[in-house]
């Protein structure tokens, strides 16, 4: 081979290599609507509040990311789906599915500390003050919590407060309780949008933000995330998805 074909083999290597890193994901930055479901899909698993699912999600496209808290015996915050009823130490011992990396708040910190564009969405946990001692980026932090004295004291230590489905729809007069507080953020199951679909429809074109879960991964035989923004986006603004997928599905 001359030295100009390998030159040309060169530059031509380089070039596709380029086009690979700059090639951009459909990220949430972009789209505003997916939130990565208890830190999304990694390795054929879904939901896992996983350090492996964290950053897969990351490298897919997600720059929001929910997580689910529990306490330990210790009192130690960390991030699983069910209550638990070990010490964190136990609970770090033990590999998620046998193969994912179980979180505390130190790992937690860590990540986003090294991922700043990254907002972290919570479930679960409704201690405001715990969660704002315990995560350091609390102006990258939305708490989805379940009594308006929490959502208060949640505004009074300046984190944003997202609305949970039962104290959306069992509080009268919504919309007035969500602008004297100046809340922008609901969420809900997916199946609860046909409560109210014109007031919830009627919030979003006022600028509210409600994100939608499910717990199927199909429905009437499309993946569940592109199900949704065909069909449900009247009604919601976002979706906590296990996958990312391109925003132009929606129609």
């Amino acid at each position: 081979m001359t030295v100009n074909k390998i030159n040309q083999l060169g530059i031509t290597i380089f070039i596709f290599l380029l086009s690979v890193i700059s090639c951009k994901k459909p990220s949430n930055n972009e789209c505003g609507i997916f939130i990565a479901h208890a830190g999304g899909y990694v390795d054929g698993h879904f939901r896992t509040n996983s350090l492996e699912g964290l950053n897969a999600s990351y490298l897919n496209g997600f720059r929001m990311f929910e997580l689910d808290f529990q306490l330990t015996t210790d009192n130690k915050i960390v991030a699983t789906h069910d209550p638990i009823y070990v010490s964190e130490k136990e609970f770090l011992s033990t590999l998620i599915e046998e193969k994912f990396t179980p979180m505390n708040m130190i790992m937690i910190n860590n990540w986003f500390e090294k991922h700043s564009d990254a907002i972290l969405v919570t479930d679960k946990i409704n201690t405001p003050k715990l969660m704002a001692e315990q995560f350091k980026f609390k102006n990258r932090m939305i708490m989805e919590l379940f009594t308006w004295e929490t959502i208060s004291e949640a505004i009074e230590l300046g984190i944003t407060p997202m609305v949970s489905q039962d104290l959306f729809w069992e509080t009268p007069d919504i919309e007035n309780r969500l602008n004297s507080l100046n809340i922008k953020y609901i969420g809900m199951h997916r199946n609860n949008i046909c409560k109210d679909k014109e007031l919830l429809r009627k919030l979003k074109e006022k600028g509210f933000k409600t994100y939608i879960w499910f717990t199927q991964r199909t429905i009437d035989g499309m993946e569940a995330e592109e199900y949704v923004l065909k069909n449900d986006m009247d009604y919601c603004f976002g979706i906590y998805a296990d996958i990312l997928i391109d925003c132009s599905t929606n129609k």
